[in-house]
């Protein structure tokens, strides 16, 4: 494979008079891999156009995902979403999104200039979104011809939804189902694998062992194979990088060894959720990837900011905090001194929390839509207080981030709901993409 390949052609001391500047430099830092950075040289294909041991690489891992076609990403997810979108909606610009959808199947709309129909999400008593309405789907797919419906599972807290459900009813309407399956690369070892859709798209450096950004599309409805991979050298880089694509190789060559490094994970996270906590909680649920650790502080006097704050006073980082919880995400590398940490860190916080209420109030409401995302941003535009935009346009996307989820739209009426959520956001220590002013259409 690819690993293989650059160990020998680096034994025969070829000296790079091409791409990369840093001519596998021994002058600068050696942690980092100037060595092993490599460029389209003769005998390394081209991610792009690919043909030889990268075309290898994808049939490898659609062989262990079993799909029909896999093409990999240097650039993210986001290249993947943003090329899967633009190649099923040359003729049909109307899609059915999940209203939780991550920000740049929105940057997809605002480039092709779709028309979206939003599906409903119903949401925890965390405020974490663990599913979408099935009755608001079926009427709007049943209301309307649309080019695809894309929803995302898992959710960012780990929920899954029910996508042989949705991929049957796609089926019937005759409309492609696109998943946004960036969480879920390591659905395979734990069991909630649903190949149940027409294209996914999946991270693999999120919950696996790729470099960052490395992710990957599995196709399979092949009819959009070559569209996809077409758009796909559109949006990622003509010079992909080989230090992520190496990363993918060793990923994919020790892919056999992770069944067993799941079942060491399994073990530690049981021990972790038995752990017995009077304020904070940790969240089970049938449909949700344990991996994902939700722990909520809706029972005591802290947020999840807060709780933030706390771990990382016991050098615990974590991925994110909402008002209601906070989010950590355990993978098959972690190890057991990293659990046994967590757990002295959880009982010492907990024990000194007291009781309380807070349980916040948070919809991912729709909001009416009066401009296009694209003519909305392309408006006249002002700034104003949060505050004093009630019944405005909004001339931009709101989101925290993470996750990226925007809670308003260009284009959509900025409501007294969505103000109370923004604040909300704010008063529980959310950082947003705004600070008090947002910009609305003049």
């Amino acid at each position: 494979m690819l690993n293989k390949k650059i160990d020998e052609y680096l034994k025969n001391d070829y000296y790079p008079f091409h791409m990369p500047g840093s001519k596998r430099t021994d002058i600068l830092r050696d942690d980092l891999p100037y060595q092993r950075d490599l460029t389209e040289i003769e005998g390394f294909d081209n991610l792009n156009d690919p043909g030889d041991i990268l075309l290898d690489l994808n049939k490898k891992i659609a062989k262990i995902y079993g799909v029909k076609n896999a093409i990999i990403s240097t650039n993210g997810s986001t290249c993947g979403i943003l090329a899967t979108i633009r190649a099923l909606t040359y003729e049909n610009n109307n899609i059915l999104i999940q209203r939780s959808s991550h920000k740049a199947v929105y940057n997809a709309i605002e480039l092709n200039n779709l028309n979206p129909s939003y599906i409903d999400v119903v949401l925890s008593e965390e405020n974490a979104v663990v599913d979408i309405d099935y009755e608001d789907f079926y009427k709007k797919i049943r209301s309307k011809d649309y080019a695809a419906v894309i929803v995302t599972s898992p959710s960012y807290e780990g929920y899954i939804i029910d996508l042989e459900k949705i991929y049957k009813e796609c089926q019937k309407q005759k409309v492609p189902l696109i998943v946004d399956l960036a969480h879920g690369s390591h659905f395979l070892l734990n069991n909630m694998w649903q190949n149940y859709f027409d294209i996914a798209i999946t991270s693999f450096h999120k919950n696996l062992s790729a470099l960052t950004p490395a992710a990957c599309v599995f196709i399979n409805n092949e009819k959009y194979f070559s569209e996809i991979q077409r758009n796909m050298a559109i949006f990622q880089t003509s010079s992909p990088s080989y230090i992520i694509m190496q990363s993918i190789d060793d990923m994919v060559n020790n892919y056999c060894k992770f069944n067993d490094l799941y079942k060491i994970m399994k073990e530690n996270l049981d021990e972790l959720y038995t752990l017995k906590l009077k304020h904070l909680k940790l969240i089970e649920h049938p449909n949700k990837d344990r991996s994902k650790i939700l722990i909520s502080t809706n029972n005591s006097n802290i947020n999840g900011d807060m709780l933030q704050s706390l771990l990382k006073q016991e050098k615990i980082e974590i991925e994110m905090s909402y008002p209601s919880y906070a989010l950590l995400i355990s993978t098959i590398f972690d190890k057991k001194i990293g659990f046994d940490r967590l757990k002295e860190a959880l009982i010492k916080i907990d024990e000194n929390l007291d009781s309380g209420e807070n349980a916040s109030n948070f919809s991912y409401f729709i909001p009416e839509t009066i401009k296009s995302i694209k003519d909305a941003q392309l408006s006249k535009k002002k700034c104003i207080n949060i505050n004093n935009a009630k019944n405005r346009i909004s001339g931009q996307f709101i989101y925290a981030y993470p996750p990226g989820i925007p809670l308003v739209v260009p284009g959509e009426v900025i409501d007294s709901t969505i103000i109370k959520t923004i604040n909300n956001m704010f008063n529980n220590g959310i950082s947003l993409n705004i600070s008090t002013d947002v910009l609305i259409i003049d």
